[in-house]
């Protein structure tokens, strides 16, 4: 999925890259619906240890919201430059086949939940963000970041704005935060 997209997989190209033949994969997988599957099962599984592991809020508060945003966008910025090819293959795969696959639905949840503890550990500085609607506005924000760095990194559209505006990732990881924090209405 990662060189070549869902489109690309076949069970000979997989039984290839791992030097193993054919009938080995078709012992543990039916097909390629079935090798996607596993994928996003294996996505599902690190997103949910993740959501496993206990925060204290207490801990997080005293990072203060700017350096909390400015770790979680860049930490986005390399999680999404960490295996480009297999996050674009699916990410095109989910939204093609969201009402048709449950492991699609799965993960999609679990990341919904993922957002959801980001969104009230943000708010764990509702008192700073001076939006008129603070749930709102953080929600709005990460959506946002999380479509431009969609944007530029996954679908590689940076080279296009290059021509505006740097976007390379010291921009993005300097500028995101401060984008983010003044739609809230806090001085970057």
């Amino acid at each position: 999925m990662e060189k070549y997209g869902v489109e690309g997989i076949t069970v000979a190209r997989v039984a290839r890259h791992a030097g193993v033949a054919p009938s080995n994969v078709y012992r543990r997988f039916r097909g390629k619906d079935a090798l996607i599957a596993a994928v996003f099962n294996r996505f599902t599984e690190i997103n949910a240890r993740e959501l496993a592991a206990p925060v204290d809020p207490e801990q997080i508060r005293p990072i203060g919201i700017r350096k909390f945003a400015e770790t979680l966008i860049s930490g986005m910025i390399q999680g999404f430059r960490t295996r480009t090819g297999l996050t674009r293959a699916a990410l095109m795969h989910s939204q093609q086949n969201y009402a048709t696959a449950a492991f699609v639905r799965r993960k999609a949840e679990v990341e919904i939940q993922l957002f959801r503890r980001t969104l009230s550990l943000f708010l764990l500085w509702r008192d700073e963000i001076r939006h008129p609607d603070p749930e709102y506005a953080v929600s709005y924000g990460l959506v946002m970041v999380a479509l431009a760095l969609r944007e530029l990194i996954i679908f590689g559209h940076a080279p296009m704005f290059q021509t505006l505006v740097p976007v390379d990732d010291d921009h993005l990881r300097r500028e995101l935060p401060r984008l983010f924090l003044r739609y809230l209405g806090i001085e970057a």
